[in-house]
């Protein structure tokens, strides 16, 4: 009986660690058949040529609910070899959804995921209002990936508390109705719950985001229906204080969460970030290291990659955490402009970062906030220059020197802002600590502002062969088994006869992410940045090729993950 498939010449690097071995892999409907000295008939043949053949990568953190809607392919996720991703996260989605209840979800993807609202309201088609239902949608259509869903807390505690969810806790009754809609996406196969307590995170106007106004007897009553069913994670932006790093009342949720749960929990995230002392990093992990001993899955996400974001003016998310700006957000321009320009706001503004950027990404560094797009010719001397430039080229501070400017492009000013893991000593430093998760690649979200879909292929390039600070085998071990184990997908992340056949075949020595480019690909041509792919040979998904050499092959073989133990 012929093989669906047969990969020779590979150099097959398992996804445990183990050692690079050469050999050949065959598939036979969907699963990993045999491996090592195989042969015989197959209806494909890929020669690898050398090429290292992986499981496929994993994503834990992406922000595909609403563009599945409309690409099912999920790129640019798809090119980078990630055969399975996990949506919903931070608390935001799209389900569920009661009918008159889009637009207000929809600002909330916008506001913390920077989605534009029309391509929202125009792209996702909203044939569902409960969990399961959005699940099924999807199913119903066709994806390219294998997919699993968090359930948004934001969302769910809109659906049942509605407008009041941005702004008090839940009644008894409601928690109820909470706990029990969760417990019936659990059981439809959903992968576990999300939530944001960050202060950067705000909903519709300016309001709290919805999850954030959760008391502790709501997450317990969710715990609890976890416990009880015995499935699901919990993925949580804690209270960080002024750091990447949880304070003691973010320390004290994640043991809750964990305890109460009796389920894995990741939290968001170890970075580079200014204000972040050097050595907080290596204390939290060993603080939460004891717990984690002792049975506790409390493992926070880090990335590989500096995060550089693009901005508007229009949808100031660099500004997101400061309360002078709540009343900006989701006005018309007239509206912003006047706000802008009125002296109560600016000083509001001066007085709340001080001299150390207060709560604001960019902590006060106008040296890494960069002017990037002008409409105006009498404007354009300042491409490219930082605000502290601008400042001094005006002999104005940097806060009038930013909105004097923001006003003159009428609010349509574009800025890029580079704080994040810019140290590549430290963020080496972070990629070496135990207990963590390769994650927060965001794919699906920012789609204006930076696109960081690579990650996969990032960490492979700059951190395996570029830097050499992980091995070839623990970089994939890092993307594929580590991040499986935790997700307890049985099927997935190693190679294996009976594994589930989703591979990658790539190039070492040239992996790696291309230069963002600007495409106008989204519902009603709406532009946003992509990263394409080099080095990524294949990708397969179940068996089935989903692109070779970066061109798509047809198909849609991916599932909508809903068995716990052994997909999601």
């Amino acid at each position: 009986m012929a093989y669906d498939l047969l990969i020779r010449n590979a150099a097959i690097c398992d996804g445990t660690g183990a050692p690079v071995r050469g050999g050949a892999l065959a598939v036979s409907e969907g699963k990993i058949a045999a491996m090592g000295d195989v042969g015989g008939p197959a209806r494909r043949e890929i020669d690898a040529d050398g090429a290292v053949l992986a499981p496929g990568f994993i994503d834990i953190h992406t922000h595909y609910d609403a563009q599945i809607s409309w690409d099912p392919l999920l790129t640019c996720s798809s090119w980078h070899g990630v055969t399975t991703l996990l949506m919903g996260n931070c608390g935001v989605g799209v389900a569920p959804c009661r009918p008159g209840q889009q637009s207000t979800m929809a600002w909330d993807l916008v506001n913390v995921e920077a989605l534009p609202h029309d391509v929202l309201m125009r792209g996702v088609t909203w044939d569902w209002e409960s969990f399961p239902q959005y699940m099924a949608a999807v199913e119903r259509r066709g994806v390219a990936l294998n997919v699993g869903f968090l359930v948004p807390l934001s969302a769910l505690r809109f659906y049942v508390i509605g407008e009041q969810a941005a702004e008090r806790a839940a009644t008894e009754s409601e928690t109820a109705e909470m706990a029990r809609l969760y417990g019936e996406a659990l059981r439809a196969g959903a992968a576990g719950v999300s939530l944001s307590l960050a202060p950067q995170h705000i909903g519709f106007q300016g309001r709290p985001l919805a999850s954030r106004m959760a008391s502790d007897g709501e997450l317990r009553a969710l715990c609890h229906t976890m416990r009880e069913l015995g499935r699901g994670i919990i993925e949580i932006l804690p209270n960080r204080g002024s750091t990447s790093v949880p304070n003691e009342s973010g320390l004290d949720l994640l043991t809750m969460l964990a305890r109460e749960s009796a389920r894995p929990v990741t939290w968001l995230a170890l970075l580079d970030l200014p204000g972040t002392p050097p050595e907080a990093h290596q204390r939290i992990v060993e603080r939460l290291a004891p717990l984690v001993e002792s049975g506790l899955k409390i493992l926070p996400q880090v990335t590989p990659r500096p995060i550089q974001q693009y901005y508007t003016m229009r949808e100031p998310f660099i500004f997101a955490a400061l309360d002078s700006w709540k009343g900006i957000f989701n006005r018309s321009i007239q509206e912003q402009m006047a706000l802008v320009g009125s002296s109560d706001f600016r000083n509001a503004f001066r007085a709340e970062i001080g001299d150390s950027g207060g709560s604001a990404i960019f902590r006060g560094r106008w040296d890494r906030v960069h002017v990037v797009r002008v409409e105006n010719e009498r404007n354009r001397r300042f491409l490219n220059l930082s605000i502290a430039e601008v400042a001094a080229a005006t002999g104005k501070d940097a806060v009038d020197a930013l909105l004097d400017l923001a006003l003159d492009e009428r609010m349509e000013l574009g800025v890029t802002l580079s704080v994040i893991n810019v140290n590549p000593d430290v963020v080496s430093r972070i990629l070496k600590l135990p207990n963590t998760l390769i994650g927060l690649s965001d794919a699906g979200a920012h789609v204006a502002q930076h696109c960081d879909a690579g990650l996969t292929s990032y960490l492979l390039h700059e951190w395996v062969h570029r830097r050499g600070l992980l091995t070839l085998e623990e970089g994939v071990r890092r993307l594929t088994s580590e991040l499986a184990d935790f997700l307890e997908l049985g099927g997935k992340g190693r190679l294996a006869p009976g594994m589930d056949a989703d591979l990658v075949i790539f190039d070492p020595a040239t992996i790696k992410p291309l230069k963002p480019e600007w495409v106008s690909d989204l519902p009603g041509n709406e532009p946003r940045l992509i990263e394409r792919a080099e080095g990524i040979e294949y990708t397969i998904v179940g068996g089935e090729v989903l692109f070779a050499r970066g061109q798509y092959q047809g198909g849609l073989p991916g599932k909508v993950m809903r068995t716990v133990s052994q997909t999601l």
